[in-house]
């Protein structure tokens, strides 16, 4: 969870055993304020959860259904939220998702964004633990959007981190590079030591992952010295963990041993199976690549032995591969075969657990449904049972048995009815839903969110003057020679292919598009609300343009085919944006700005990337998270450019290392 979660949570872990008592003194008070009594189970509610589901879950409940008798809704988004978390631990990922909904149709009738934010990251957590990676990211892009509009670096942080984590998980590695980058910036900005220390582990495992174990090793050094400064003692053995991997990648053994056998220290304290389990596997790779084939079966038996008593899969999974590999090192072949065998056999039942995740998400509308018609049945049972009750006393045996026939046929018929009643209900609310969702993302698709908004709310969007944004102009070169040597359904397919990735990394790095203009793709950084990164924003979301086109170009070669290269210029300074029109609604951005950003582009050289003079200024002192410099600068003097005469433009590059 995430901000509003974590306050919860620091609550949860204050209440000691004499505060629990008082607590639940105020909530049986009816005497009390309902404000009082709604905090006090919530606070109760929240701590037990974690310990208890069920005892937490009942707690929820009774303060959801005092919060509705209230009004409250803020007590009935915090009730919920807290069933929600019970659910999940439970893997009742059904009632975990219904749960949520309600707290965002409470969040947008409260209009409080930052706890629809935190609602969206919450259904990512859900959608991932169901494994369904594309639409946890689909969750945190939308709770991205808010969080930027409300400038809420909080959220924001969260939200980076957890994007990197599921791109971790899809093998996205620069990706999720790229994420906790950003995220990192974001805990500098806040000047957060937790925020710096998970950045720094965070950023070590993706370096470790691209194959830089030197670099991993230094953050993770970092993020180890500030958890002992704040005094988190899992994640130092976490960081100890990742950092006898990379000792170990490197080469310095002595000191990788040293680093798991601390980890090991820490972890075994803290009774923490999975790190544990994951700190016996490193050791045991770490032995294997040793050529230490004895002490390696016996690291890799210690924590599958850890991951059995736990019934923890994945990592046993982890332990029996160690296993396979030692054994086989060792030439002991009959014992590596049992290994792959078991590690077969487990890993199949890891597939089914993860086929019914697939199953249960699949199935999350349906059983909703099938329960709405039983608890019909189940009330028309009832009725009738009542019915019959009543009519035993005064009737014959013959008159019974044809009460129950007409019952029995008036049981179906009524049943028939309510179903029917209920799908052609549902089937209305559904399509009504429907229509109505894709209204709204094709509004999003055209307007920013917060115009949208406004637009709806309006019926029109007032043009506003934005004092500080960067703007970025792309050009295909030779596109009109280009186009010649293809047909043009595969010209607009190549554009569109284009122009879609460079959507993908616009929203990636929080710029807006603007427009694309035959060949040519507009965006801009710092709307429709300004920020402090904009021009960093644009210039990392320019250079992946320019790297993405690079790559196809290779491609095309190699494939003896028609390539496009690129241009891309950028300018910063002040626009008006605003939207145009009553029919066709189209957000756009005027001023000198837009002028002079194209005139970067068209003043640049094919895969290079021109920066005016205003841009540079904004990012010459642009550092990385290890305070390295984060670009290169090749200043070209000044340039005529077309309207404009002389300008002093620079190249910029990436900082390679």
């Amino acid at each position: 969870m995430r901000s509003i979660a974590l306050v919860f949570l620091w609550l949860a872990a204050s209440v000691s055993r004499g505060q629990t008592d008082s607590l639940l003194r105020v909530w049986n008070d009816a005497a009390q304020p309902d404000s009082a009594r709604l905090k006090a189970v919530q606070i109760l509610a929240w701590k037990a959860v974690f310990e208890q589901p069920d005892s937490g879950m009942a707690l929820a409940r009774k303060q959801l259904d005092f919060a509705r008798r209230v009004e409250s809704q803020v007590a009935q988004f915090e009730a919920s939220t807290t069933l929600a978390v019970g659910s999940s631990m439970k893997s009742d990922y059904e009632a975990a998702l219904n749960h949520l909904h309600a707290c965002l149709a409470l969040s947008k009738a409260m209009k409080d964004p930052k706890r629809e934010a935190n609602t969206y990251s919450n259904l990512s957590n859900v959608y991932r633990s169901l494994g369904d990676l594309p639409m946890a990211l689909t969750q945190l892009q939308k709770s991205l959007r808010i969080d930027m509009e409300l400038q809420n670096k909080d959220g924001l942080a969260g939200t980076y981190n957890n994007m990197g984590t599921i791109q971790t998980e899809l093998n996205n590695h620069r990706e999720a590079l790229s994420h906790y980058e950003r995220s990192a910036a974001l805990a500098e900005e806040l000047d957060s030591d937790r925020g710096r220390a998970q950045a720094a582990l965070n950023l070590g495992s993706a370096y470790l992952n691209l194959g830089r174990p030197d670099t991993a090793a230094l953050l993770f050094v970092r993020g180890l010295e500030l958890y002992k400064r704040i005094g988190r003692r899992l994640e130092q053995g976490m960081a100890f963990n990742n950092l006898g991997r990379a000792y170990g990648q490197l080469g310095r053994g002595a000191e990788a041993f040293a680093s798991l056998d601390s980890a090991e220290r820490i972890l075994s304290s803290l009774g923490s199976a999975r790190q544990l389990v994951r700190t016996h596997v490193n050791r045991g790779n770490l032995l294997i690549d040793l050529k230490r084939a004895r002490e390696a079966i016996a690291a890799c038996r210690a924590g599958e032995s850890i991951a059995l008593s736990a019934n923890l899969l994945q990592q046993r999974v982890e332990c029996l591969q160690c296993l396979h590999r030692a054994h086989e090192l060792a030439g002991d072949f009959r014992n590596a075969y049992a290994a792959q065998s078991a590690y077969m056999s487990v890993n199949d039942s890891l597939l089914r657990l993860n086929n019914s995740k697939e199953v249960t998400r699949l199935e999350v509308t349906r059983a909703f449904q099938d329960r709405m018609l039983a608890d019909s049945l189940d009330n028309v049972r009832r009725m009738h049972e009542q019915e019959l009750h009543a009519q035993e006393r005064i009737a014959s045996e013959k008159e019974r048995r044809n009460l129950f026939l007409y019952a029995g046929l008036g049981v179906l018929a009524l049943s028939a009815g309510l179903w029917n009643r209920l799908r052609y209900t549902r089937r209305s609310r559904a399509a009504i839903q429907l229509e109505k969702d894709r209204s709204e993302n094709l509004l999003l698709n055209i307007l920013p969110v917060a115009v949208a908004e406004e637009l709806k709310d309006k019926g029109e969007a007032e043009a506003r003057l934005l004092d500080q944004v960067t703007v970025l102009f792309t050009d295909f070169k030779g596109f009109t020679t280009l186009s010649e040597q293809v047909t043009p359904k595969q010209l607009v397919k190549d554009l569109h292919e284009c122009f879609s990735a460079f959507d993908r990394i616009c929203a990636k790095h929080g710029i807006e598009k603007i427009k694309t203009i035959g060949d040519a793709y507009m965006a801009a950084g710092g709307l429709p609300t300004p920020n402090d990164t904009h021009a960093l924003d644009a210039i990392q979301a320019a250079l992946e343009m320019r790297d993405f086109i690079a790559e196809g170009k290779q491609r095309k070669i190699e494939a003896g085919l028609p390539y496009f290269e690129i241009r891309i210029g950028m300018h910063s300074g002040p626009v008006v944006a605003g939207v145009v029109g009553e029919k066709k609604f189209a957000y756009d951005i005027w001023g000198d700005t837009v002028n002079t950003a194209s005139r970067m582009e068209s003043s640049g050289e094919a895969g290079r990337v021109n920066i005016s003079e205003a841009t540079y200024a904004l990012v010459r002192d642009a550092t990385t998270p290890l305070g390295e410099p984060a670009f290169d600068f090749t200043p070209r003097g000044k340039v005529q450019a077309k309207g404009k005469g002389e300008m002093e433009m620079y190249f910029v590059e990436p900082v390679r290392s």
